[in-house]
């Protein structure tokens, strides 16, 4: 992240303005309180029987307290973030090299091997279509029945024909059936080995290889 740039090349100095500019502001801040509360002291007519009471004094006085207060625990709080982001960022850094239970249907083919992980409500026959970058069908896997809970499924990366495929992503659709022929809920999950962990826009991702995963999609973490 550049937090700033340092430059060899001397610049020419910028022409300063005799008359301040000021930009309105929608926001009304501490300052901005209190100068209305002295602006209204100094224009009233105090013998006036609309002048303000002592009462209504100290209800401005107490409001401006309060504003000041909720400013100053938004300060902190906003400090609290930072620091807690910190935090936070040095200790996903010790996700790297431990293996990743990630939500999705994928095989992540290398060196002819592949795995991934389909959770069943219920048995069910199991068949996995498994599809290229352009979504093309390139082995369709009778499973079989299989038992309720989880179960983990391989796949060597040969194609319909026999012929080993490359390294990489394959998408896999998977169709549950039960004894009935009623579709069997299911979700599926990869294990994944981290490599890096990433920081975007207050989002933590962590990258397996060329692969990215948001944090959100992160079921379990194995040492």
């Amino acid at each position: 992240m550049q937090t700033g740039m340092i430059s060899s090349t001397p610049t020419a100095a910028t022409p300063t303005s005799s008359s301040a500019k000021t930009t309105p502001s929608n926001t009304l801040d501490a300052n901005s309180f209190l100068q209305l509360l002295v602006t209204q002291l100094q224009n009233q007519d105090p013998t006036s029987a609309s002048a303000m009471d002592p009462n209504t004094m100290v209800q401005q006085l107490t409001s401006f307290s309060s504003l000041q207060q909720a400013q100053d625990t938004n300060t902190l709080l906003t400090g609290l973030q930072g620091q807690m982001g910190g935090l936070f960022q040095a200790q996903s850094a010790g996700m790297i090299g431990a293996t990743a239970q990630v939500s999705g249907s994928q095989f992540n083919l290398s060196s002819g091997t592949a795995s991934m992980n389909v959770n069943l409500n219920a048995a069910a026959n199991v068949t996995l279509k498994v599809s290229n970058a352009s979504g093309q069908v390139v082995a369709t896997l009778p499973e079989g029945n299989l038992k309720a809970g989880a179960n983990t499924l391989t796949w060597n990366g040969k194609d319909a024909n026999g012929n080993q495929l490359p390294d990489g992503t394959y998408n896999v659709s998977v169709t549950a059936t039960g004894a009935n022929g009623a579709a069997i809920a299911n979700t599926t999950s990869m294990g994944v080995t981290v490599t890096g962990v990433g920081f975007q826009n207050g989002a933590v991702s962590i990258f397996s290889g060329s692969n990215s995963y948001n944090l959100s999609n992160v079921l379990e973490i194995d040492a």
